[in-house]
């Protein structure tokens, strides 16, 4: 009989976290795998999801303690037979574990952990981290890994599973020729860019003063940002108060033609300030062959190798990264060089076939007759 699993999440946008629920949701049914998403049914995710196939439930967490909605999802695990729990965000988290509380019998409960802000020190937190009702914890990094640990979660219960890249989709490709007319960027002109949502802690305004600080020592390059509200008002006062003009930035907000844009890129920057695990746009930037640089924040040295998949900078410091983005513009053969191993660290350790084999040898170590 199939594994049934159900995904618990109450994304609405989207996330990296979600598109890598939905990537391993179909990467399990290719597998033989029973998977239901339960999320809101007005999301991105609901929609992609019904897209492609996938059974959906629309249940919407509204809130850490949100007993309505435990109360239905009991009843979704019960009628389901659900085997596993995999709660992929953080409400999920909270209110799959009420409904862990009032199931009898009761699947596995696996919860995804994709950042590494340290858990708050709390009782709150104490009974929603080390909770004997939480088989086991999915770290996308192992500094991931790591915080829970330092939390007081048992290491037994963690395991470290790297999110994966669609290699198929990055994959090295010529400079998108129309999109470098239609953004009117010169042949030939340097491309540095930041993928990410607009955060204080994803650290645009990092990028910005090191992007400003090489444009006054002369250095001649175009700086983009992609992303939720990296269009915005907000984004865009931060260029300007870290002295770039509007022809030194291409502002482009949301993008779903994520490979196309990065195709653009002579450098890929992070440069988030706390909380990352491994960013997505350093995994999908390296499957395409684009020198990266990135902050040293969260797991993402576990990535980026110094001087061998890729250059690091102190996280916060604008001065770091405009020193050795000045350095990696300087060399593109080397950086090129360096991107090409991180490639085939990607192949070999970030793709969504590891992602999806590895999640699925979890839920069988955990499903497993002790």
């Amino acid at each position: 009989m199939a594994m049934r699993v159900v995904f618990f999440s109450e994304s609405q946008g989207w996330s990296g976290g979600a598109a890598q629920m939905l990537a391993l949701a179909l990467g399990l049914r290719a597998r033989g795998v029973s998977v239901l998403l339960a999320t809101p049914g007005d999301g991105e995710a609901a929609k992609r999801a019904r897209a492609a196939g996938l059974d959906h439930q629309p249940l919407h967490p509204r809130e850490d303690y949100d007993l309505p909605t435990a109360w239905r999802l009991k009843d979704l695990l019960s009628r389901e037979k659900a085997d596993v729990l995999h709660a992929h965000h953080p409400r999920a988290h909270a209110v799959g574990l009420i409904a862990m509380h009032l199931l009898r019998p009761r699947p596995v409960f696996v919860v995804s952990r994709r950042v590494s802000f340290a858990v708050k020190r709390n009782p709150f937190s104490a009974l929603k981290y080390r909770s004997p009702r939480i088989d086991g914890y999915a770290a996308v990094a192992e500094n991931v890994r790591r915080r829970l640990i330092d939390a007081g979660v048992d290491p037994a219960r963690t395991r470290t599973i790297r999110s994966g890249v669609d290699t198929a989709r990055f994959a090295p490709v010529p400079k998108d020729a129309a999109l470098l007319a239609e953004l009117a960027i010169p042949a030939g002109t340097a491309v540095v860019g930041k993928i990410a949502n607009y955060s204080e802690w994803k650290g645009q305004s990092v990028f910005f003063a090191a992007a400003g600080g090489l444009r006054r020592s002369g250095r001649q390059a175009v700086f983009l940002v992609a992303g939720r509200d990296t269009d915005g008002p907000v984004c865009r006062a931060a260029a300007r108060a870290a002295g770039l003009a509007e022809a030194d930035m291409r502002f482009l907000g949301f993008r779903a033609d994520v490979p196309r844009v990065l195709s653009l890129l002579d450098v890929s920057v992070n440069a988030a300030m706390q909380g990352e695990g491994i960013s997505g746009a350093l995994r999908e930037s390296l499957a395409m062959g684009i020198p990266v640089v990135a902050s040293d924040a969260g797991g993402n040295a576990e990535l980026v190798r110094e001087g061998a998949t890729g250059r690091l900078f102190r996280a916060g410091s604008a001065a770091e990264l405009e020193r050795v983005l000045d350095d990696t513009l300087a060399r593109p053969d080397a950086a090129r060089r360096l991107a090409q191993t991180g490639r085939e660290l990607v192949l070999r350790e970030f793709s969504l076939d590891a992602m999806v084999d590895n999640t699925l040898a979890y839920y069988r170590d955990l499903l497993a007759p002790v």
